[in-house]
């Protein structure tokens, strides 16, 4: 059963001014940290379990006689002992998912899947699981509604319900073509049920994400094409149901990037489509604050990557892997960035 959502307009507010961002003068620090096990892996999906495991999930293992293979890998990282351990593969190769955690299990709903053996070409499928670490197990449930499938969302959770806003019908590696959409989603993991919710204000994908207050915020992202970068700022008010626009504009447009949230703090860090670098991935780790409607700068990336996620635990966000050159070239690095007074 969908439920649809009663309010379905945007609030589109006057820009408000942006100040110049500010450098920190605790700027922070990077760690690395082991690597992934298995194989390096990029476009995977990364998720907190708890304040001592990491899982990545699914992605593309480095490119093979011209082809970049979708995997069913899926794995947790110990903080305390620094050690990946793999886990239940999922039930078919995703790359892309769209991941979250809600009451001690994990969900992937949408992602992009390869299309004709394709490795390069991919659409996105509405096919949704719900892990189980107690048990090991991947079950199946269900599909997105039908003409709402995506992956690639800017994801976000609150209370039992996952939000998921944009995010590509299909891309391609080999020529730049990306289905971009605006389709916002929800699902309540307590009723089964989901929800079509008011669009997003523009197309986006490959966006930074965060959830403070109770307000979805979608940070950058592209819009059909890795060089279309945005550095646009919206929020979604989850009670109110509707969009606001005109928040204060990332400093360097992005897509690709991982995210993760500190306090009233959504880093922005690394990403694709930089035309300054010969490798096309930035290096820059930004800060909104969302109480101040404000950028802050802190250390650039020690390993500049895109096409990854944060996974924020405590005052570090962690990167696992990525990609170190635009379009694909996966990496098992993984580092965190630590915030030390926030």
């Amino acid at each position: 059963m969908f439920l649809r959502a009663l309010l379905t307009f945007f609030l589109l507010t006057e820009p408000f001014s942006s100040a110049a961002i500010k450098p920190r003068e605790d700027a922070g620090s990077w760690m690395a940290v082991g690597p992934i096990a298995v194989e390096p892996r990029q476009e995977h999906g990364a998720v907190k379990f708890d304040d001592d495991t990491i899982y990545i999930i699914g992605g593309i293992y480095p490119e093979t006689d011209g082809t970049f293979p979708t995997v069913t890998t899926v794995q947790k990282y110990s903080i305390s002992t620094n050690i990946w351990t793999s886990v239940a593969s999922l039930p078919i190769p995703l790359n892309h998912p769209n991941s979250a955690v809600i009451n001690g299990k994990i969900y992937v709903l949408g992602s992009l899947t390869t299309v004709n053996s394709s490795t390069t070409f991919w659409n996105a499928t509405g096919a949704c699981f719900e892990y189980d670490p107690s048990s090991n197990t991947w079950t199946t449930i269900g599909e997105l509604p039908e003409g709402r499938w995506t992956g690639s969302a800017a994801v976000g959770v609150s209370g039992s319900t996952v939000y998921l806003a944009g995010g590509l019908a299909n891309t391609n590696l080999t020529d730049d073509e990306e289905g971009t959409i605006s389709i916002f989603t929800s699902y309540n993991v307590a009723t089964k049920h989901f929800a079509v919710l008011p669009d997003m204000p523009e197309p986006r994908d490959h966006a930074g994400v965060g959830l403070v207050d109770n307000k979805l915020y979608v940070l950058g992202g592209r819009a059909y094409g890795h060089n279309n970068t945005k550095n646009t700022v919206f929020s979604y008010d989850i009670e109110g149901n509707y969009w606001t626009t005109g928040l204060a504009s990332m400093p360097t447009a992005r897509g690709g990037c991982a995210s993760g949230v500190i306090g009233t703090q959504i880093f922005i860090i690394g990403g694709e489509g930089d035309q300054d670098t010969a490798s096309g991935v930035f290096p820059q780790n930004q800060a909104y604050d969302t109480r101040t409607n404000t950028w802050t700068e802190y250390k650039e990336m020690d390993i500049p990557r895109h096409g990854t996620a944060g996974v924020a635990v405590g005052n570090k966000v962690f990167i696992p892997g990525g990609g170190l050159h635009e379009g694909g070239l996966p990496t098992n690095y993984t580092s965190y960035f630590q915030l030390l007074h926030h």
